[in-house]
């Protein structure tokens, strides 16, 4: 067991940075579809649907991963400020859909398996899942306000029209709960039976682009211009910023062993820097109202076909364009 515990400290850093990016019954109306139980009634916006990805870095490893596009709902609303026309914000809140046999309708994300190699020599994997803090009955949303500024390209005296936008900077504040499934080490399961979690949510930091648009034809521009210089919450984009990883506890094995400290020696620490990114909303449309994806509908593939049996998808659920990966530092 001590040789198993030394062999997976240099792939555990690398195995769960990869897998920490990929992100009861609503009292609902008559005219509600009924298939959506574990997320709150819509009070400020519209449902819409949007794929979302991410690239992570682990400082430990000095490697970069990929995560697999999954599937987000959110609640979305343009605010207008009714003191100031020039000014006004976005708001939205948004929800992963859970995959099947998850624990909610709402709020998780796939287990993912990752895969590495530990000090250069040992194949290592293991099983993480991340989810959204509850909130009583429901996950606890992520929320999003850009605040935006409209203005005139060229003022003249006696006219206004604001032509041009500029979406201001927005930092984005949270926490997501972090499981370590299991682990295994060149094949071996290190059989984790506890639960082996950080001991609190780990914190999430993500900022949006400063970034100026034209006013009108809006579906062109972001068409025509690279996701990692804007963030909409309708036509998606990129968002960039960095995690902390807690201490472990709880990974107990079958053997009698605790393997938190050894977790949190591996894997916990600050700074680790992340990018997430969303695809274009695809909208469903439901007894003539938007409509979130059904739980289930985890992937663009699966929100796809839940959005066809449904018979109100208004368009394809594309999944966020994918990264390239970084230039590999050197070791």
């Amino acid at each position: 067991m001590r040789r198993r515990k030394l062999l997976a400290r240099g792939g555990l850093a690398v195995l769960l940075l990869a897998a920490l990016l990929t992100t009861a019954q609503s009292s609902q109306a008559d005219d509600e579809p009924e298939w959506y139980p574990g997320l709150p009634d819509a009070t400020f916006g519209s449902w819409a649907n949007a794929g979302q990805g991410g690239l992570s870095y682990a400082r430990r490893a000095k490697q970069w991963f990929r995560t697999p596009a999954a599937m987000v709902v959110a609640e979305v609303a343009s605010l207008a400020n009714s003191d100031d026309l020039s000014s006004g914000q976005v708001r939205a809140e948004g929800y992963f859909v859970s995959p099947k046999g998850a624990p909610a309708n709402y709020g998780y994300l796939a287990p993912m398996t990752v895969r590495s190699v530990g000090f250069g020599l040992m194949p290592v994997e293991a099983t993480v899942q991340v989810s959204q803090r509850r909130a009583g009955d429901y996950p606890a949303p992520l929320k999003v306000l850009l605040d935006r500024k409209f203005y005139e390209s060229n003022p003249r005296p006696g006219f206004q029209n604001y032509d041009h936008v500029t979406y201001l900077e927005t930092v984005i504040a949270d926490s997501l709960n972090v499981r370590i499934l299991s682990v295994r080490v060149d094949g071996v399961d290190l059989e984790l039976n506890g639960d082996c979690r950080t001991v609190e949510p780990a914190p999430v930091t993500l900022r949006t682009p400063l970034y100026d648009r034209p006013v009108g034809d809006e579906k062109e521009w972001y068409r025509t211009h690279d996701p990692s210089t804007y963030w909409d919450a309708i036509f998606g984009g990129e968002m960039k910023g960095s995690m902390t990883i807690p201490p472990f506890t709880g990974c107990t094995t079958t053997a009698g062993d605790d393997l938190s400290r050894l977790m949190t020696l591996s894997v916990s620490g600050a700074d680790n820097p992340v990018v997430a990114r969303s695809g274009w909303a695809c909208d469903l449309s439901v007894n003539g109202a938007p409509a979130p994806l059904p739980p289930g509908a985890s992937s663009p593939k699966l929100a796809t076909e839940a959005g066809a049996k449904a018979g109100g998808l208004t368009d394809y659920c594309p999944g966020p364009k994918p990264f390239d990966y970084p230039e590999r530092e050197d070791r």
